[in-house]
């Protein structure tokens, strides 16, 4: 929806960049794959664009919105089957939400990261989630070993979600237009990933103390968790010289159950 037709100013601080028509909109919720009447949960509503044909197709929507401003105009939106709540996604209760939910969003950039890992790892169980990000923070997600875009992020999601590329949107369908294209993914939880949900914390710290010092090798990184890291290496059936990006997320996995064979636990820090 073009800025004109909405008579708000958008908020660059917030990363505000509407879709310039519903062409795309439709896109994404074509892609959403889902039985109508399903509840979707809408990150960064705006001006109601994309919530307005997720409720075409029938869906139930609980959108946020950090922007008060829309509040008045979207209000046509609001309903029996439509529920906006106009505070910050990373810092609102979502104890209550159904589950399993279907996340669907047009994700500023500067706050990609903490909305994925909120999704991931702090919110209820999904189904899936169907998000617009920049091109090259997909590129991240979608990374194989030995590359620049690959790490942390790379991971820690695909340890727990499959990522897949949907389709490509140019940056000429936004309003302001951004510097960069965006890509739209699909995030789909794995129904059997290879770490338990009550570990997943331990698990995503280990993922980022192996990379650390990303120029140095992973046994320099892994000292301070076990006394004899070439040993812990090669019992893992790594090479003792590798750096944390040459492994693949199987790699991580293996490494993580030797170093914490507890459940969890370092038997070294006890943690």
């Amino acid at each position: 929806m073009a800025e004109r037709s909405i008579n708000i100013r958008l908020n660059r601080a917030l990363g505000q960049n509407f879709l310039k028509s519903d062409r795309i909109s439709r896109r994404i919720v074509d892609s959403v794959e889902m039985d109508a009447s399903s509840t979707v949960v809408e990150i960064g509503v705006g001006s109601g664009s994309l919530t307005a044909v997720l409720l075409e197709r029938g869906f139930n929507v609980i959108g946020f919105e950090i922007d008060t401003r829309f509040e008045e105009g979207n209000k046509k939106l609001e309903g029996e089957r439509c529920k906006l709540l106009y505070e910050d996604f990373l810092k609102a209760d979502l104890s209550s939400l159904p589950e399993p939910v279907t996340y669907v969003a047009n994700i500023p950039y500067y706050i990609t990261s903490p909305i994925i890992e909120r999704i991931m790892f702090e919110g209820p169980t999904f189904d899936k989630a169907v998000l617009m990000v920049q091109k090259e923070y997909a590129d991240r997600l979608t990374a194989t070993p030995r590359t620049k875009e690959y790490g942390i992020l790379t991971v820690n999601v695909n340890t727990f979600a499959e990522v897949t590329e949907l389709f490509h949107v140019s940056k000429k369908e936004f309003i302001p237009q951004p510097e960069v294209d965006s890509m739209v993914i699909r995030l789909s939880l794995l129904e059997n990933a290879p770490i338990e949900r009550a570990e997943r914390t331990v698990y995503r710290r280990f993922v980022r103390q192996c990379f650390s010092q990303r120029r140095k090798k992973l046994k320099n990184n892994l000292e301070g968790l076990v006394e004899f890291p070439e040993n812990l290496l090669q019992s893992s059936g790594i090479g003792a010289d590798v750096r944390a990006e040459e492994l693949n997320k199987e790699d991580f996995v293996r490494l993580f159950r030797n170093v914490y064979p507890e459940g969890g636990v370092n038997p070294k820090t006890g943690e």
